[in-house]
């Protein structure tokens, strides 16, 4: 187990205590503290008398990748866990995780749903299956990484470690499971087996822009793995529908559903993804735009409908109900705010 630390406070003791209180006991807590300013290595370092748990301090601020890397040379386990320095593992993660890759050993790395708690009590969830976990690569990030669990021998086979040049978190985290993806296959556990720290303001505009763009790099670099054509256009509609909160701006429904029906044919051919699991991947994320479209002007509901990535996706009915009224019942923008 790896917990990168900087400035944690008050948080770090009960996430170091969540893993020495694991029904699974056979492990190593290597905690790399990146120069905090607060008390967090003092903490650390209190749980040295636990032979199981060991510390590093770098001597200066160098980012959460370096502190990833620098876990990882000292690891000697023969699998490696991720986990935030703020946030709480439940007693039966390591074991769940562990028995999970011993019964599937296809599969290079694993992780789960996160429950949040403080500023919120939403369950993320992620896709499932490697084919799946594939698709969604394309658009965003497939895997719960406070809850990354995976084979050591990744490192040490494929040469892959964590681009310390990247500062940010997300950016760091998306790129590196898009390169280890091209190795071995991941897939997901539909097991809540963490809480996850919700901290208010936690994103600042400026930071969130940075991992954005960031991100939009890392996409890019997906769709050349994946092989398909494209302009400068149409990666501007990949990058605007693959997070949240998908302005649309000048982009036309019309234009998403091309793109989207793209994906779906080239891969068909291609075969980057099940077929199967790609159109359900692209179907959704139809949907999602449609539904979070902010621009009135064209009525979602209809468009969405009108299209045929609709038959490819059903949205519960609670969904469904509230993408109708938000078409329909809710006031339309005036013209002057139109323009």
């Amino acid at each position: 187990m790896i917990i990168p630390v900087y400035n944690a406070g008050d948080y770090l003791r009960p996430a170091i205590e969540s893993i020495l209180q694991q029904t699974f006991q056979d492990f190593e807590l290597i905690i790399v503290d990146d120069c905090s300013r607060d008390e967090s290595l003092a903490v650390a370092r209190s749980y040295q008398t636990d032979p199981r748990v060991r510390v590093l301090a770098n001597e200066r601020n160098r980012g959460r990748s370096f502190a990833d890397n620098y876990g990882a040379e000292y690891a000697r386990g023969k699998y490696i866990a991720k986990m935030d320095a703020d946030d709480i593992a439940l007693p039966h993660r390591l074991q769940a995780q562990v028995d999970f890759l011993e019964q599937n050993p296809t599969v290079g790395l694993t992780s789960s749903f996160l429950q949040c708690f403080g500023e919120s009590d939403i369950v993320y969830e992620y896709p499932l299956s490697a084919d799946a976990v594939r698709s969604f690569l394309l658009f965003n990030m497939p895997v719960a990484n406070p809850t990354a669990f995976f084979r050591r021998s990744l490192l040490q086979e494929h040469g892959l470690r964590y681009d310390d040049t990247i500062q940010d978190t997300f950016g760091e985290d998306y790129e590196f499971i898009a390169r280890l993806a091209q190795v071995t296959d991941i897939v997901n556990q539909p097991d809540i087996l963490l809480h996850y720290r919700t901290l208010p303001q936690t994103l600042k505009a400026d930071v969130h822009a940075r991992r954005n763009a960031k991100s939009n790099q890392i996409r890019e670099r997906q769709l050349g793995v994946f092989g398909i054509p494209f302009c400068a256009r149409e990666l501007h509609v990949h990058n605007t529908i693959s997070y949240f909160p998908f302005v649309l701006g000048d982009i036309t429904l019309a234009e998403v559903h091309a793109w989207l029906w793209k994906i779906h044919t080239f891969n068909q051919t291609r075969r980057y993804a099940d077929p199967a699991a790609m159109l359900r991947c692209v179907a959704e994320r139809w949907f999602l735009t449609c539904y979070l479209n902010p621009d009135r002007r064209t009525n979602g509901w209809v468009e969405y409908h009108r299209q045929p990535l609709a038959r490819h996706y059903q949205p519960r009915r609670m969904v469904q109900a509230k993408f109708l009224i938000k078409n329909y019942f809710m006031p339309k923008k005036s013209k002057a705010l139109k323009s």
